[in-house]
């Protein structure tokens, strides 16, 4: 694959225009949203991950094979909860969210953890515009027995407060599990037509 970074926006007037169909990956700072775009597109520092948790408060795109656009959403739960910085992420995701190019939203979320307030919102924000898909990340920290209770807890919660949802993936950076799985799901039918 070919991918490259292409630019990012801190500002709403700054998001770029693109014909090309969006994926948008949207998690908690601590989610792992960095490694896993890396691992979905086999690159080791493409998408960086900061040293603090939400210190980034942009959002960053990057092309694969000039077929599709991957756009890592700043990560949320650290910073957003200080007002200056909620008000600086607010409006940009409120904009970005209504782009007609997109064609997933990525809900990444810690398999180990509930959802919070913020995470639900913005789940059934999102799902409103177009089923989500619920990206389960670092799986290897737990059992498979574990893993299977949280997955059900999670998604019974979804059901309860009415969150769309298309897909639930589970995956791990670290291990490269489900990594094939979600390549195939969201990107490959982007780049099977070509020669």
């Amino acid at each position: 694959m070919d991918t490259r970074y292409i630019t990012s926006a801190a500002k709403p007037e700054q998001l770029p225009e693109y014909e090309q169909p969006e994926l948008a990956f949207v998690g908690r700072s601590n989610t792992g949203k960095s490694s896993l775009l890396n691992a979905l597109l086999g690159r080791r520092n493409l998408a960086r991950h900061g040293r603090t948790p939400g210190q980034t408060q942009m959002i960053n795109f990057f092309s694969v094979n000039n077929k599709v656009i991957l756009a890592d959403l700043p990560g949320y739960g650290y910073n957003i909860a200080r007002r200056d910085a909620a008000k600086h992420w607010q409006p940009m995701v409120d904009v970005y969210v209504r782009r007609p190019n997109i064609t997933w939203f990525l809900c990444l979320h810690d398999c180990r953890r509930d959802f919070q307030e913020i995470d639900e919102r913005l789940m059934f924000m999102l799902g409103r515009q177009l089923p989500i898909v619920l990206v389960l990340t670092k799986i290897d920290k737990l059992s498979r027995n574990e893993m299977k209770k949280r997955r059900q807890k999670l998604l019974a919660r979804l059901d309860e407060i009415g969150v769309e949802y298309r897909h639930v993936m589970e995956t791990s950076s670290m291990k490269n599990q489900g990594i094939k799985e979600l390549r195939n799901l969201v990107l490959e039918p982007y780049l099977k037509d070509e020669d």
